[in-house]
């Protein structure tokens, strides 16, 4: 269930990403167009060059053809004549040294603390782990936002720290969530289906609040070159990286699953149920 439902979200992810690179600020002839003022006769070579007169079906295919083999087109504004795909390559290195850490911690930790909360199955428990871990997402941004405001600072490791806390408290309200799934009827098939909903939404408000503070904190990484492109409104770095977003978003998803289904599989083992 979770390849198909991976299959059909990349399937989504490249097509919601081809329509929203029809509305994206810039104009993508540009890019390849001669400097100085604008030639309409080149221009419309090279518009169908580029396939914008195509059917739509021509159009999409071409898209994610393009997408897949690297092929981006060029940056117009943030560095003229440079590939997209080299300019956001050199950033993900960054914005993984970011991330990696603090989701590795925050998923070990909410594990281990999820399967603990198990212990408070009241309806009063419940609750209490339910405010606790919204409290302990929400105090870090909070606190990420007064540091950037009023006391300036780049230390990773505060960074590192505050991130995992709010990873973590996310992930123990999942693993309480999954653990009472597994404790019903497997065949539960829309259960399945909306903790797998619940898993993309809550990975993604994360993953947004992620980029948000690499651009709070010029971290130089994809979330602050997206800013730059959009502030100088390059069309090709803009569509790479949400092209990157939404297609990693699937495969995020599916890691997350499998991890998931692991922390089951382990608890199993130990406790015997």
């Amino acid at each position: 269930m979770t390849l198909v439902f991976g299959t059909l979200t990349i399937i989504v992810a490249s097509i919601i990403s081809f329509l929203i690179s029809q509305v994206l600020p810039g104009d993508p002839v540009l890019a390849y167009h001669p400097p100085g003022p604008i030639n309409q006769a080149i221009y419309d070579q090279l518009s169908h060059q580029l396939g914008f007169d195509q059917p739509f079906l021509i159009q999409l295919l071409r898209y994610i053809g393009d997408m897949i083999t690297g092929q981006w087109g060029l940056s117009i504004t943030v560095l003229s004549g440079v590939p997209a795909f080299s300019l956001i390559l050199d950033r993900i290195p960054s914005t993984l040294f970011l991330l990696l850490i603090p989701l590795i911690l925050g998923f070990v930790l909410g594990f281990i603390l999820g399967n603990y909360s198990t212990k408070f199955n009241t309806r009063t428990g419940e609750r209490v782990v339910r405010i606790l871990s919204l409290v302990g997402f929400v105090i870090p941004i909070i606190l990420l936002m007064l540091s950037f405001q009023f006391f300036p600072i780049n230390n990773l490791v505060f960074l590192w720290i505050t991130l995992t806390i709010s990873h973590m408290t996310l992930t123990i309200i999942l693993a309480r969530i999954y653990l009472k799934k597994l404790s019903r009827d497997a065949s539960e098939k829309r259960s399945n289906i909306l903790f797998v909903l619940l898993v993309g939404v809550s990975y993604g408000i994360l993953y947004t609040f992620f980029i948000q503070i690499e651009i709070m904190f010029s971290f130089g990484g994809i979330g602050e070159l997206l800013l730059q492109a959009f502030s100088s409104a390059d069309y090709y770095v803009i569509n790479g990286i949400i092209f990157i977003i939404l297609f990693s978003a699937p495969i995020f998803i599916i890691l997350s699953l499998f991890s998931f289904f692991l922390f089951g599989k382990i608890r199993k083992r130990l406790t015997g149920k």
